[in-house]
């Protein structure tokens, strides 16, 4: 299936933030191309900062509002929660079910998700436990429990039905095999970044967040790839068997 035919798309995703870093501007490319995107977050982000005297409650609406913002800076149809803490993240069974029923609930042709796995020749960050965690657990809910009537048969009982997902991305570098020119965007993405403000410095502790820092480095050498200025870099994973794409350039 080519980018241009994808109507209805999910990210699954663990923090708030993660996926304007890590595929904001394809999200932004897909909104802008009429598709609807909806995103699925698996933890509330209540021990995403680093104040002692603010409560997890009080975090975890701060979060839920930055959040909300970027989606629409982006064109993100709806943000839904899964509600489990930063940091305990694991591939149950319970989460499973729960990212399978936002999946039949949205019925998306394609998923992005994050690595499941550790990449070494990349900052740690990317490779936090909650990412993997979040994106092995998509990878079974797609396939094979979401197209599965005898899976979770209680999701029947609410009305969401079995759905085939179409393929699934995760952000990658030296192997991708699919890069989307998102130079038209980028400033989107950029300002879908800023409105985390509880995350890019300042009470954070962290350096004060900066473009040509991150995530500008990575966009401009996938743009390089395939000659344009800013480009997000996938490895595509088919689900459901469709015309091959001609190439990674879309």
């Amino acid at each position: 299936m080519y980018f241009k035919d994808y109507q209805r798309v999910l990210a699954v995703f663990a923090h708030p933030d993660d996926a304007e870093f890590q595929f904001g501007g394809t999200v932004a490319a897909l909104t802008r191309r009429g598709a609807e995107v909806n995103y699925v977050c698996c933890t509330d982000g209540s021990r995403g900062g680093t104040d002692p005297s603010m409560t997890d409650a009080e975090l975890t609406a701060i979060r839920a509002a930055e959040q909300r913002a970027a989606a629409d800076v982006l064109g993100v149809k709806e943000v839904r929660y899964l509600g489990r803490k930063n940091g305990t993240l694991e591939v149950t069974e319970d989460l499973r079910h729960d990212i399978v029923r936002e999946i039949r609930r949205y019925k998306p042709q394609l998923i992005l998700t994050m690595a499941p796995f550790r990449v070494l020749d990349m900052p740690i960050s990317l490779s936090h436990a909650d990412h993997m965690a979040a994106a092995e657990a998509t990878l079974i809910a797609t396939y094979p429990e979401a197209s599965s009537p005898r899976a979770y048969t209680d999701l029947l009982d609410e009305g969401f039905e079995p759905h085939r997902v179409n393929d699934v991305w995760i952000p990658a570098n030296g192997d991708a095999d699919r890069i989307i020119d998102v130079t038209d965007v980028v400033e989107l993405k950029a300002r879908a970044i800023k409105c985390h403000t509880s995350q890019l410095g300042g009470k954070t502790g962290k350096p004060a967040w900066s473009f040509d820092d991150r995530p500008g480095p990575a966009l401009r050498a996938a743009g390089a790839k395939i000659g344009v200025a800013f480009a997000e870099s996938f490895r595509t994973i088919e689900i459901l068997k469709t015309e091959p794409a001609k190439g990674p350039q879309v």
